[in-house]
């Protein structure tokens, strides 16, 4: 089985204030890439129908929905041949 162009490991992810998102790492051959993912996106997984999203809830759906985060982080860095750091994942990378 091939080696996954971007590798993730669950739980290293911290909440980033002044950007209202979760950044996380990704590990290529190369060395490491940051990705974020915004609140906003992190809503459209909750219930794109909700006005808004606080931190405490931002992160609870983060941690439940890592593994599929991951998938969407790792088609996002394939789609945009790597990109220039961080990669930014919003709700139209989720709803897409």
């Amino acid at each position: 089985m091939a080696k996954a162009s971007v590798r993730f490991e669950p739980g290293d992810w911290e909440w980033v204030p002044d950007r209202e998102a979760i950044g996380f790492l990704g590990h290529t051959d190369l060395g490491a890439v940051e990705f974020l993912i915004t609140a906003e996106a992190l809503l459209e997984l909750l219930d794109p129908d909700r006005d808004g999203i606080d931190r405490e809830t931002a992160i609870e759906v983060f941690v439940e929905n890592e593994a599929d985060i991951h998938r969407i982080a790792r088609r996002e860095f394939v789609a945009r041949l790597g990109g220039e750091p961080p990669i930014l994942l919003t709700a139209f990378d989720i709803a897409g």
